[in-house]
């Protein structure tokens, strides 16, 4: 094969695959813009996910006709003139390519007005040419109208997600738009019907309100640490409101979101003391940092970001913890936690031993419950040795083998409905979910906006749930959904573990025992849902050889 130019078509057509591979990149790109045009109000609309019909429309200060026909083309654009300007990046991208590369594989129409013209100006742009140009009536802004998406390049089309799909990716991206840029207001369409609209606030905590809903808001604990060359404001989630996933620990680095990756690490650190296994706290850190300490071209699409001073910010990050979690408990200094033993005179009520499981009469045992360790882990003395058993992971092994093989959940209705509000795209998915939610025993209905009514819930966990909140459980059951998993099992594993024991939870004796007699009865009792391991096995032949006897 000899070396030969490519032809300019094929050359757009690669461009546009560095940054545009799916809507939701279109449309990160296309509310940047806006977003640095100065925009105080953008309007999305999405047909099909966005792949048959994408808009962003916004109030910012437009563009003349003529640098709207600079900006569909590779290589231009107003956010940087000089090598120089590259170390004092202050707008969300520079990339002049953006625009051009979403022209080059989709049917582009592009509308703008500058304050000071009489009239709109209107572009159509068809695989990266100019087809149509002409004045337009459009107030003070610009409105980019994209359809069709990849109809020039097939291979990448097929590659796309069901529409349904693309449009939960889109609505994750605007959920963390809208909270970096808490100053502007949203208005976002899918399909048609209203998924979010929110004003314009002046602080972080009334925007995490008005995507979270205000209960939430209110329990999130607020740190303030600013610092040369750094501004942290952090809002904390409590322990108690820990959560089975990541999904929601968010870092905007000069407004800009970024994957947290290892500078979460000195967070967790502060957390281990108060959260068991698998559990992962909720928190929005808005950092700002002098542009000269950071370097945002680190990565193609700005995710990830490198510091100047990596170690500085990893200890602004461990101090905001300490406070927050000093802030929920006085008496913590950073030192390890003490083991604390339950007191031994505690007795469970008889309705708390039916809650935790309903077990009918104890035969003559081979095993004896030596007590709860850490309020975490549970002894067991059985004729071969001795078994550590993760008390939540041996409930949820119950619980789930419990549905699986009843068929039909009994379902627990309330006489009161109990209200639950998720952020706006988790509520999109989870409105997709309800029928396969009624066929685990969960009822729900919608109430408007991103609110839901609790008006049932499987009879065997409802009044455990009801102590816990429904909450976690419904946001795990998004989460899973949006994600494309359908599956009915795995569903009820998130429901299951919502529901199971928690590590640090301390159980009476009777209930120790009620917990064990039911995770030996179980079909599987080696590992939970997930897979995970329930317990850890020593016998006494290795106790003896550990020890020289």
């Amino acid at each position: 094969m000899r070396v030969k130019k490519l032809p300019e078509e094929v050359i757009q057509k690669i461009a546009a695959g560095e940054v545009v591979d799916r809507p939701a990149s279109v449309l990160k790109e296309l509310v940047e813009n806006s977003i640095d045009a100065g925009a105080r109000k953008i309007r999305v609309e999405l047909e099909r996910g966005g792949i048959a019909r994408l808009l962003v429309s916004d109030d910012g200060h437009g563009m003349t006709p003529e640098e709207m026909a600079l900006a569909v083309e590779r290589h231009t654009t107003s956010k940087i003139a000089t090598e120089e300007d590259l170390r004092h990046i202050k707008t969300l991208g520079f990339r002049g390519e953006a625009l051009a590369a979403i022209c080059a594989v989709a049917r582009v129409r592009l509308v703008s007005r500058t304050p000071d013209a009489p009239a709109a100006h209107e572009l159509r742009v068809e695989g990266g040419r100019i087809v149509e140009e002409k004045p337009a009536a459009h107030p003070v802004g610009t409105t980019v109208e994209v359809r069709d998406l990849f109809f020039n390049v097939p291979a990448r089309r097929k590659f796309l997600a069901t529409p349904a799909a693309e449009a939960r990716r889109s609505l994750e991206l605007l959920r963390h738009l809208a909270l970096a840029h808490f100053d502007r207001g949203f208005l976002v369409f899918s399909e048609g019907r209203r998924v979010l609209e929110v004003a314009p606030v002046g602080a972080p905590l009334p925007r995490l309100g008005q995507i979270y809903g205000e209960s939430l808001a209110r329990r999130l604990i607020p740190v303030e640490l600013v610092e040369p060359g750094y501004h942290l404001r952090a809002f904390f989630s409590p322990p108690e409101l820990a959560q089975a996933s990541r999904a929601d620990q968010h870092l905007f680095l000069n407004r800009r979101p970024v994957r947290l990756g290892h500078l979460a690490v000195p967070i967790y650190q502060v957390y281990s003391r108060f959260l068991g296994r698998g559990q992962h706290p909720l928190f929005f850190l808005y950092l700002e940092v002098d542009p000269e300490l950071v370097d945002v071209n680190v990565h193609p699409k700005k995710e990830e970001v490198r510091f100047q001073n990596e170690e500085a910010v990893l200890d602004l990050l461990r101090r905001a913890a300490l406070r927050a979690l000093g802030a929920f408990s006085p008496t913590w200094t950073g030192a390890p936690a003490p083991v604390q033993t339950p007191p031994p005179t505690a007795t469970p009520s008889p309705a708390r031993e039916e809650e935790l499981l309903d077990l009918g009469p104890s035969r003559a045992r081979p095993w004896r419950i030596l007590g709860q360790v850490q309020r975490t882990f549970i002894l067991v003395e059985t004729e071969e040795g001795l078994e550590i058993v993760d008390q939540h992971v041996a409930h949820e092994r119950v619980l789930f083998e419990n549905f699986r093989d009843r068929g039909e959940i009994p379902v627990q209705r309330f006489l009161i409905p109990v209200p639950v509000e998720l952020p706006f795209d988790q509520a999109e998915a989870l409105r997709e979910a309800l029928p396969f939610l009624r066929t685990l025993g969960v009822e729900l209905e919608p109430f408007g906006g991103n609110a839901f009514l609790v008006r049932g819930w499987p009879a065997a966990l409802a009044e455990r749930q009801a102590k816990l909140g429904f909450l976690e459980p419904l946001r795990a059951v998004a989460t899973l959904w949006r994600a494309g998993n359908r599956e009915l099992l795995e569903l009820w594993r998130e429901v299951a573990c919502a529901a199971a024991v928690r590590a640090g939870e301390e159980l009476s004796p009777a209930e120790q025992e009620a917990l064990i007699a039911a995770w030996k009865s179980t079909k599987e009792p080696a590992r939970c849902p997930h897979g995970r391991p329930v317990a850890v096995r020593l016998t006494f032949a290795e106790i003896r050889e550990k020890l020289g006897r």
